[in-house]
Order: C-alpha cells, then sequence, then structure tokens
C-alpha cells in the first residue's frame, strides 16, 4: 500500500499494535495511521490528537467527521472521504443531509450553531481570510475560540495528511 516500510494490522508490534487494537472490531485501521506506523513516535502524536478529538466536549463525533469530511473532500482523499461518508451515514446523517454537507448548504442534522461552525471550516479550507464578525457570529452561537480552532485545525490536518498519502502511496 505504501513504498515505506510500514506495521500492516495483524503484523504491528509494540505500540503500534496496541494503537490498532483502538480501531480493531470497530473499523478497519485507517490508511493514514497504517503510514504514519513507519515512525511510531509519529503515530503516537497523531492518536494523543485522535484522543483529545474523541474527549472533545464541544464537538461531536458526527461533527467531526463532516470537518473530514469536507477536507478530504477538497483535497480528493478518497481513503478519508469514504471512511467519513459512512460514519457519517452511520451516525444518521440522510442522503439529503450528506448532499446539503457536499454542496455548502445547511445540513438539517446539525444545528444552526454547528452549520456556522462548518462555514468557516469551509472558509478556511478554501484558503479565505476569516473575519472578525465570522468569529463573533461563532462566538453570538456559543463556540469559544477553543472550539473554533479546534474545527479549522481537524480540517487542515486531513490536508496535510492527504499529501502524505499521496506521495508516498504505491
Amino acid at each position: 500500500m505504501f513504498i515505506l516500510d510500514y506495521q500492516k494490522p495483524g503484523q504491528a508490534t509494540d505500540g503500534v499494535a496496541d494503537i490498532y487494537t483502538h480501531f480493531l472490531g470497530r473499523s478497519e485501521v485507517p490508511a493514514p495511521l497504517q503510514l504514519l506506523s513507519a515512525s511510531p513516535e509519529m503515530l503516537g502524536l497523531q492518536f494523543e490528537q485522535i484522543r483529545y478529538f474523541m474527549g472533545h466536549d464541544r464537538l461531536n463525533f458526527p461533527m467531526l467527521a463532516a470537518i473530514r469530511f469536507l477536507a478530504a473532500r477538497q483535497v480528493c482523499f478518497d481513503h478519508c472521504l469514504i471512511l467519513n461518508r459512512t460514519w457519517l451515514t452511520k451516525s444518521g446523517l440522510s442522503a439529503q443531509d450528506m448532499d446539503n454537507l457536499s454542496n455548502g448548504e445547511p445540513v438539517e442534522a446539525f444545528s444552526d450553531a454547528e452549520n456556522a461552525l462548518l462555514h468557516v471550516v469551509r472558509k478556511v479550507l478554501a484558503k479565505e481570510d476569516v473575519h472578525e464578525r465570522d468569529v463573533a457570529a461563532l462566538r453570538g452561537l456559543g463556540w469559544e475560540d477553543s472550539d473554533i480552532l479546534d474545527a479549522c485545525a481537524q480540517g487542515t490536518a486531513i490536508i496535510g495528511m492527504s499529501y502524505l498519502i499521496k506521495a508516498f502511496e504505491k
């Protein structure tokens, strides 16, 4: 799958195997994590970020999956696009919700506050400026600055990972 030496599920050892066990049985080990196993320390850092987001008190699982979906769609990152589409569908998003998410329209399954945050994430992913009025509107909807940054960072991290996958994929 990759031109770098990496640890495949079922053959992983030590800390990499420990990280992989968190995914086995629930889903497959995502390809980006398998690539990162070429550097177990980097994989560990990525897994700590995953843990951080899994425990996020304001950005729930469907919201984070939607952000990853938008980022993957932006850079044609099929591994991540397919996985997050599946998770969003399992989370209850309808076909219409998925179309709306893809087209930049409000998603019925998300609140007004969540849709507003997704709008700002889209701006960041499109390399558009986020203005003070955008941030003020999000604050007015109850988002904290840390939530705004976390959501945008989640999206931009997917773009960086897509570059690594494209560079090292067989």
